[in-house]
């Protein structure tokens, strides 16, 4: 388990493919991920993933965020953890609408960038976000990622394409933005 002020992110379980599944199908919801395609999803292929997702994998970790309730409000995830060149991606997203706003997924940012750069010993997180999603980016930003590029209309969702920004953080920018705060 990891902690933060007011989030509580613990490992995947099998039993979190319900509330995923409901949070997918919120048409809201999908159309903030890279993967909102706009596609019916179904509950036997969200169960599916979440239970890859709650096996043991040394390339990955997926999370659910709890609020201070106790709560589920969204998913994090490092994933393709690169142990040579000490890389992983990090994605995030909140599936509860009534928190958008709220600060809650700045805090499990900089909660798993925590674990990533002091547990896991990384040198760098990356992510994408698509240009169409403001809060994240300005969330992303809050954390301290940086942005290092644009790949010009790289998803094709909600019937157009979308650019994709390329961010990152190193670990001595997050290590300045962490000695700053104390």
């Amino acid at each position: 388990m990891l902690y933060g002020q007011r989030v509580t992110i613990r490992p995947v379980v099998e039993e979190d493919w319900i509330q995923r599944y409901e949070w997918l199908s919120d048409p809201a919801v999908n159309r903030t991920l890279p993967s909102g395609s706009g596609m019916p999803i179904t509950p036997g292929v969200v169960k599916e993933r979440v239970l890859r997702y709650a096996q043991t994998d040394l390339s990955a970790v997926y999370f659910t965020i709890m609020k201070e309730d106790g709560i589920p409000t969204g998913n994090t995830q490092l994933f393709n953890i690169h142990p040579w060149s000490k890389h992983a991606e990090f994605g995030i997203w909140i599936g509860d609408k009534r928190v958008w706003g709220q600060g809650y997924a700045t805090e499990a940012t900089s909660v798993v960038l925590k674990f990533a750069f002091e547990r896991l010993n990384l040198h760098k997180v990356y992510l994408t976000v698509d240009a169409d999603n403001p809060g994240a980016i300005r969330s992303y930003e809050k954390s301290g990622f940086k942005k290092d590029g644009i790949q010009r209309d790289e998803v094709y969702k909600n019937g157009q394409y979308v650019d994709r920004i390329m961010m990152s953080i190193l670990k001595h920018e997050y290590l300045n933005i962490s000695d700053s705060s104390n």
